[in-house]
């Protein structure tokens, strides 16, 4: 999915990327690749379908990363709730 790090930039905070297509690094290592389609409301948890269907979880504590594709501009930013 992602040639260089020029092309893909690593989430810090998790609870952005739902719905994101990313990869998920341990240690260099990539583990997986797919569309994220949860995460818990703390962001520390992440659950990514891949192409055939399967749907595993990564925690951030068991060091795993979450990259993106440095297009995905929606994910540079991360709105919150006006106060009244």
């Amino acid at each position: 999915m992602y040639a260089t790090d020029s092309k893909r930039r690593r989430v810090k905070d998790w609870t952005s990327v739902d719905g994101a297509k990313a990869e998920i690094v341990q240690h260099g290592q990539t583990m997986a690749r797919g569309t994220i389609d949860g995460v818990t409301k703390d962001g520390t948890i992440v659950w990514v379908q891949d192409g055939t269907g399967t749907r595993k979880l990564y925690e951030c504590y068991e060091s795993f990363e979450v990259w993106v594709p440095r297009e995905d501009i929606g994910l540079n930013y991360k709105v919150s709730k006006a106060e009244s």
